[in-house]
């Protein structure tokens, strides 16, 4: 791999006649983006796993490898040399002309290597929820054995309170708030992560998937908004309170506060934080 990322990418482009405005309509991508692949401008991509995808979808739409492709962009930004080129094969352009590019994996093999990044994170949330639930079994047993003294064996009585000395009284009984258990995250097992929003009424709300734009704009009430993604899904809108939320077939409730402004994402393991991408 003699040149770099942003010039391979622009080469293959542009020896299909494709124009840049064309990729845009298409992948939904900000020119913006698809300019700071071309260039080698990584700083301006809004962060690691988008800019990923942005270059998953750009280098497919060329016809290009996506294993190749994604070798030049870590080997770029980790200032490593570029690792030796795979054999190539021709591919068909738009213009029936062939050119040369590596073959692009399969999906499983674009699976097995996200579970392989993704293996010792998976390993941190199964000890976390080993823990979690130890924490729950010896608290529970030590308030058995030495909690107070009435708690096993009697009634805990209401206090009543007599109004003006009449004889009837006013049962007056604060009740206990049930804490709500939060579900855990069910792993699917084709690799993906499913999301599913059911609108309470009419809110702005954007949805991408690998990041491309899946949605965006303002959702109708019980108008329902769906996305499935290999790698992470981003939701975002300024009304948490408007949308209940569904992950991989299970309810999480509201995906928010009234009128809180919420920016949410899941990977196929389970919710993450994109304060890091």
């Amino acid at each position: 791999m003699g040149d770099s990322l942003g010039s391979w990418l622009r080469h293959a482009r542009e020896s299909q006649h494709i124009d840049l405005e064309d990729v845009v309509r298409t992948l939904r991508i900000r020119r913006q983006y698809l300019q700071a692949l071309e260039i080698g401008d990584y700083e301006t991509l809004p962060g690691s796993i988008q800019a990923r995808g942005f270059l998953r979808n750009y280098v497919r739409f060329l016809g290009l490898s996506v294993e190749d492709a994604l070798a030049r962009y870590d080997a770029e930004i980790s200032g490593q040399p570029l690792p030796p080129r795979m054999p190539q094969v021709a591919s068909p352009t738009r213009g029936g002309e062939r050119t040369w590019a590596p073959p692009p994996p399969s999906l499983e093999q674009e699976r097995v290597a996200v579970r392989a990044n993704a293996s010792g994170g998976l390993v941190q949330i199964l000890g976390v929820v080993l823990l979690f639930f130890a924490l729950v079994a010896v608290g529970s047993f030590l308030w058995l054995q030495f909690g107070p003294d009435d708690a096993a064996g009697s009634t805990a009585v209401p206090t009543v309170a007599l109004l003006n000395g009449d004889d009837v009284g006013s049962l007056q009984v604060t009740p206990t708030p049930v804490p709500q258990p939060t579900p855990s995250f069910p792993i699917l097992g084709d690799g993906t992560v499913r999301i599913r929003l059911v609108p309470t009424g009419h809110a702005w709300i954007s949805v991408s998937a690998d990041a491309a734009v899946v949605f965006q704009g303002i959702a109708e009430p019980q108008q329902l908004v769906e996305a499935v993604a290999e790698e992470i899904l981003i939701v975002s809108t300024g009304d948490g309170g408007a949308f209940r939320l569904y992950v991989n077939g299970t309810d999480w409730g509201m995906l928010g506060d009234q009128a809180e402004v919420v920016r949410r994402a899941w990977t196929p393991l389970g919710e993450t934080s994109l304060e890091d991408s």
